[in-house]
């Protein structure tokens, strides 16, 4: 590792919160940690925007910690999962094992999005004390079937977890309660990539020599935060949607949250078996609100640029697959046929909870099927040989002006890749076509955009 870089940003620390606020303006990813790592209790999440409320000390911890100042990726390879061999572990990551897989308890199938698996994990990681406490996102409209905005909660007892049941489509700082969860006895977090990633450098922190060598207050605050940490489960990601952008949403298409009983991949079993006819898998994972009327209302996150996009989420170097997390678990690649619907994908790299998930099979809790492979392989390989990386959606204009001016390309073109609408990518093809999409079309265009420009971005180490 470039010990230079390290003393650097040690350097650049020393202004306290006036550092993180360079990250803030175009790289955060709203993760939360800055308020756990605060000696002073003076960060807050205002709308997902790390806020200064109270006096800053200078100690720097809330910018050293932060995975959007610099990640020690390096680190974190050789530390957890070893480095990627074969072209498909560079594209998902070292694994152990993976698989497709729901729920077969039929209330977690019941509530949760896409197949229930890992509302069914934490449950069981509870039930049988593997851990004593899940870190994770539930929901504020507890009484919507459906709701977008996000809370933590920790959930020490196994019905707690269904809390936690199907996704939230916006930006959530999980881990500004991180303090309070750390100080059970062993304990697992549920997060994106962006809180993977932050837990994972809190613990090089913890680990590495050179790391507490250079930053030796925060290595003390890691220690206290991440040591009893047991897993980390990754909720796989294409990107997130900014503070109040799908009220906004609802706003413009006329539709009210507690009338919502279907968004993309979050529905029930008993009304997909009630909607199945003459549907499938693509419809399912399509952006899109179904009310109690009846009534689809289609639409494209893409036509809501200004309400909608987070810059964070475009720096993001993650490709939909968690690849630091010790499960990863999402529903692009989860397909088994164009028709069946509510599987989860599943990439497994920690050996231990290898063997929680076969017991999960073996005690009834879990069903287990083969990914779908090669659908598409040789069609999906062509398409990203001759997809161009252009920025069409306006990222030079929004890190000049902060206002962003998208072309006509752009219309509706990362929802259709996310969909894959002709169906002849489906399986693990797809997320290997809408891996490369959002490589090509979202990071590296606001990767340049913010070099270009001259703004700060996020150091990989």
């Amino acid at each position: 590792m470039n010990t230079e870089s390290l003393k650097r940003h040690g350097e650049a620390s020393k202004s306290g919160f006036a550092s993180l606020e360079k990250v803030i303006e175009h790289c955060c990813s709203s993760c939360g940690l800055c308020v756990s790592l605060c000696p002073k209790e003076a960060i807050e999440m205002k709308e997902t925007i790390p806020t200064l409320i109270g006096e800053c000390n200078s100690c720097g911890f809330c910018y050293q910690g932060c995975p959007r100042s610099f990640f020690p990726l390096s680190k974190v390879k050789e530390r957890y999962f070893g480095a990627e061999q074969t072209e498909l572990e560079k594209r998902v990551g070292c694994f152990v094992d993976r698989f497709t897989a729901r729920s077969l308890v039929d209330e977690i199938f019941e509530k949760g999005a896409n197949g229930g698996t890992a509302t069914g994990l934490t449950y069981y990681l509870l039930e049988n004390k593997i851990v004593d406490a899940v870190l994770h996102l539930g929901s504020i409209h507890e009484d919507n079937y459906i709701c977008c905005h996000g809370k933590a909660i920790i959930s020490t007892r196994p019905e707690d977890t269904l809390k936690g049941c199907k996704s939230k489509y916006q930006l959530s700082p999980v881990l500004h309660d991180l303090k309070k969860v750390s100080s059970y006895e062993r304990f697992a977090v549920v997060g994106l990539s962006c809180h993977v990633a932050a837990l994972r450098k809190l613990q090089i922190m913890k680990d590495d020599q050179e790391m507490r060598k250079t930053f030796p207050g925060l290595a003390k605050v890691a220690e206290d935060l991440v040591r009893n940490l047991t897993f980390v489960i990754g909720i796989n990601c294409f990107s997130n949607t900014r503070h109040g952008a799908i009220d906004k949403i609802y706003q413009k298409l006329g539709v009210r949250e507690e009338d919502v009983i279907k968004h993309a991949e979050n529905t029930k079993k008993t009304l997909y078996q009630l909607l199945n006819e003459g549907k499938n898998f693509l419809w399912y994972v399509q952006d899109g609100f179904m009310t109690r009327d009846g009534v689809f209302h289609p639409f494209s996150y893409t036509d809501f640029f200004e309400e909608a996009v987070s810059m964070g989420c475009m720096v993001c170097p993650s490709f939909i697959v968690c690849k630091e997390a010790d499960v990863s678990i999402g529903v692009t690649a989860s397909d088994i046929t164009v028709r069946e619907f509510g599987y989860n994908s599943v990439f497994v790299r920690n050996p231990q909870l290898n063997e929680v998930f076969k017991s999960m099979v073996r005690d009834g809790k879990l069903l287990r099927r083969p990914m779908w492979d090669t659908r598409g392989k040789y069609l999906r390989k062509i398409v990203e040989r001759v997809l161009p990386s252009k920025d069409t959606m306006g990222f030079r204009e929004y890190a000049e002006t902060g206002k962003w001016k998208p072309s006509r390309e752009s219309r509706g073109s990362s929802s259709s890749a996310q969909s894959g609408r002709s169906g002849k990518i489906l399986g693990l093809q797809r997320l290997l076509l809408i891996q490369t999409v959002k490589r090509k079309i979202m990071y590296q265009p606001a990767v340049k955009a913010l070099q270009e420009s001259g703004k700060f971005l996020t150091e990989m180490l």
